[in-house]
């Protein structure tokens, strides 16, 4: 086969760039200043522009002649520490907070500013003393006072703020997790307590018992979580969510049977949370990935779980038993996921690869192409469509993708040598053995 396997190996880790957001801090208007003079005015705008473009040294020298003009106006200060936050002065940002709080008190905007500095800083005593003011504001940053609690281990404080506020707006998942990371790091006694007590006082509240064997789950407890299991089917014998804790238990002891049973409970529940079964089925695959006798059960868990759900995993799937070097099974299943999700890119990169091992070049050249006019600056799909053509003797289109795509390649030698073999192949088939003799010898030299 040419020059198939030469690029096969770092292809599937060739994943997208994503672009990181970034924050923007609102402007002021002049017009807040009441009556200034032009030279002011003209500074003034001269510091937004030179902020907006990311010159801060500049934008600060502007201010600060704003300053020697108006040094009662809190505003500037508020725009000076902005900028200073911006380059990286959180000392200087600081102390420019703290003259527009002093010129204007108890204003939201500077104090939130502050609070973002002083937890930059992890000046974790000064953020405690401005978020509790800035709670008069918004409740919510309760939430942000019981992170940095979190922070510094003072797990009592923050669990109590979080119950504070579960009851002033009702539950939330971001409490939750903020609860159960507070439970993990003090070594999950405090939930282990609080549980136990609210199981005492209400023996009959199924979601209690749930609680518990969560945290005897993440500290490893298999025992506990199945003895409070037990306890669960007690009171409830019609308990789905028991056979979470039933099912880790029996897989743990190499009861499959009995495993793949409260599996089947689970998976067909109404009432248990899609993470939860989510997380099941990956107990199941890693358990499956040991002991592949068992594949059938798993294909069948998996169906299940996107027949009730209405989740596609054929892609998980699929890497499963890439992952485990069985391609044809692999290539079916991104095959499945293909038809359901078209448009994504490792959907598309993952089976194009395989149908090229498959040495299915009209499939491949197919995928190649589609994947160019979704993602027109992905050199993958130019050098698989140049591989696809030189195996189907399509030399003058090979040429054309691989050096349309070649130009996309950035900082990775590999790719470019595989463009320049693929090159070196086309040219040498099309009957032009100078230029090939040229792009062998690119290839070579960028390896070495």
């Amino acid at each position: 086969m040419r020059n198939i396997f030469l690029i096969l190996s770092f292809l599937w880790f060739a994943l997208p760039v994503q672009a990181q957001d970034d924050t923007v801090l609102n402007d002021v208007n002049v017009d807040d200043l009441g009556n200034v003079t032009d030279k002011f005015q003209e500074s003034f705008f001269e510091a937004l522009k030179q902020k907006a473009i990311e010159n801060y040294d500049r934008a600060i020298d502007a201010l600060n002649i704003c300053i020697s003009l108006q040094p009662k106006e809190a505003i500037l200060y508020f725009e000076k520490g902005k900028n200073m936050a911006l380059s990286g002065d959180t000392e200087g940002a600081e102390a420019n907070y703290l003259k527009a709080l002093q010129l204007r008190p108890k204003q939201r905007d500077i104090m939130e500013s502050l609070y973002e500095v002083y937890y930059a800083k992890q000046d974790f005593d000064k953020a405690i003393d401005l978020v509790k003011q800035l709670i008069s504001f918004d409740v919510q940053y309760k939430e942000d006072l019981a992170r940095i609690y979190i922070r510094i281990k003072e797990f009592d404080k923050a669990l109590a703020l979080l119950d504070d506020l579960d009851l002033e707006l009702g539950k939330d998942t971001y409490r939750d997790q903020m609860r159960r990371q507070a439970y993990a790091l003090s070594g999950g006694d405090l939930e282990e307590q609080a549980i136990a007590e609210r199981i005492k006082a209400n023996p009959d509240a199924e979601q209690n018992y749930l609680n518990l064997i969560y945290v005897f789950s993440e500290q490893g407890e298999t025992q506990k979580a199945y003895e409070t299991a037990q306890k669960l089917l007690e009171i409830n014998p019609k308990s789905d969510a028991a056979h979470l804790a039933l099912y880790k238990f029996n897989l743990e002891k190499g009861n499959i049977k009995e495993a793949v049973r409260s599996m089947d409970k689970v998976l067909r529940s109404t009432s248990i949370e899609v993470k939860a079964k989510h997380s099941v089925l990956n107990d199941f695959l890693l358990f499956v990935e040991k002991h592949p006798e068992f594949e059938s059960q798993l294909e069948k868990a998996i169906a299940l779980f996107s027949e009730k759900e209405k989740i596609d995993v054929n892609q998980e799937l699929a890497g499963y038993y890439l992952k485990n070097d069985d391609k044809e099974k692999a290539l079916s299943y991104y095959l499945n996921a293909y038809k359901n999700e078209p448009e994504d890119f490792s959907v598309i990169k993952n089976l194009m690869i395989l149908q090229l091992e498959a040495q299915k070049f009209q499939e491949t050249l197919k995928l190649a192409q589609e994947g160019q006019d979704l993602y027109p600056s992905q050199p993958i799909f130019y050098l698989i469509s140049g591989v696809a053509n030189n195996n189907l003797e399509y030399y003058p289109a090979a040429i054309q993708d691989l050096e349309m795509g070649i130009d996309y390649v950035i900082e990775d030698p590999t790719m470019k040598s595989d463009f320049y073999t693929q090159l070196g192949v086309a040219y040498e088939k099309s009957g032009n053995p100078s230029k090939a003799a040229e792009y062998k010898k690119r290839a070579t030299q960028l390896l070495q």
